[in-house]
């Protein structure tokens, strides 16, 4: 990252000087365009550095507008147009400030009263000539970073199918093997015969939970709704098995909940892992929290570790960190302090949702 940062700097620094080239040329008040002067240097110098900052200041207000727009559900030309307008009266404020500063500096410094006399403060020529430079200049600079942005995540889409293969294989392994079948086959034959509605209750939880994992996981993404129903189905079949061993709170806001998104089966992996490690009985029950926290979901759990348990490979926590890092910047946070297993996702967006469930 550091690397592609300096190549960008200085491709941009070589652009600006161009473009300086140019301008330069069509300065009347440089008699021989080769002559080296103490003016042209400081014009050189303040035209490079200037355009350079606001090359970088546009491109971070930009960025935020558009961060903007993914976290909101408005109309998308609404935003372009907004985008538009700002890059606009951007442009054109600072060529106007960049024509003035050049101005003040040729009377002041340069005593370069007389040419200046006749023109105005506006200086309508130099002041939309590097306006309509801006534009373009920022223009080329959106489309040639998000052409490449394009190419990244084709990369990371394969790379992703690659990951999610992986992780079919995991959810599956962990869900409809002979073990967890056989589990909830035996809790069910355990209840058939004592309260029959529940019985049907948990065929259909354990249902919806199986064609969760089959239908869902060929999907990059799934909104956090539909992963919210599936871990309240899993857990219904968890709790039956478990009884009071097992307490899951669920505390995220229901806006959160509606506009968000995730990898399928990733709330799933975590409660399966907490459940997998630790030990617990009624008087000393699994506590296992969902809650938001910022821009992540947070899911906790109290440790007790079992005796058995063997070493892991934690392939499966792996797996989702390595899922996540293709959607967002933001990393998947790990803490393991003496009474608590904390994982912190990041929380994705409609325009993630889009990205990659092409």
């Amino acid at each position: 990252m550091k690397r592609k940062n300096i190549n960008k700097f200085f491709v941009r620094l070589l652009f600006i000087f161009f473009i300086n080239f140019i301008v330069k040329i069509g300065d009347q008040s440089i008699n021989v365009f080769s002559d080296i002067t103490l003016r042209g240097i400081v014009y050189t110098s303040y035209f490079i550095i200037y355009w350079l900052c606001i090359w970088y200041v546009a491109e971070f207000l930009n960025s935020k507008i558009q961060k903007r727009q993914e976290s909101s559900s408005g109309s998308k030309k609404f935003h372009t147009f907004l985008l538009f307008s700002f890059h606009f009266a951007y442009g054109m404020l600072v060529s106007f400030l960049a024509n003035l500063f050049f101005r003040f500096g040729d009377i002041h410094v340069f005593h370069m009263d007389i040419p200046w006399s006749g023109v105005p403060l506006f200086n309508p020529e130099f002041t939309l000539s590097l306006l309509m430079i801006y534009i373009m200049v920022f223009s080329f600079d959106i489309y040639y970073q998000s052409n490449i942005k394009r190419k990244e995540n084709q990369i990371q889409l394969e790379k992703l199918k690659q990951e999610n293969t992986l992780a079919q294989y995991l959810n599956l392994k962990s869900q409809i093997e002979p073990h967890f079948l056989f589990n909830s086959l035996s809790v069910l034959s355990s209840i058939i015969h004592t309260d029959i509605n529940l019985a049907e209750e948990f065929i259909l939880r354990l249902s919806k939970t199986l064609r969760y994992v089959i239908e869902k996981n060929e999907l990059a993404l799934v909104p956090f709704k539909e992963e919210i129903r599936f871990v309240e189905d899993y857990f219904f079949l968890i709790k039956n098995r478990f009884d009071e061993g097992i307490i899951f709170e669920n505390s995220i806001d229901k806006s959160i909940i509606l506009k968000s998104y995730i990898p399928p089966a990733s709330l799933q992996l975590l409660i399966e892992n907490a459940i997998k490690h630790n030990k617990f009985t009624s008087d000393d029950p699994l506590r296992i929290q969902l809650f938001a926290d910022g821009e992540l979901i947070v899911v906790k759990n109290n440790i007790n570790l079992r005796d058995d348990i063997v070493d892991s490979t934690n392939q499966g926590i792996q797996n989702l960190t390595q899922r996540f890092s293709y959607f967002s910047d933001k990393p998947v946070s790990i803490t393991i302090n003496e009474t608590d297993f904390t994982v912190a996702i990041p929380i994705l967006t409609k325009t993630d949702y889009e990205r990659f469930n092409i």
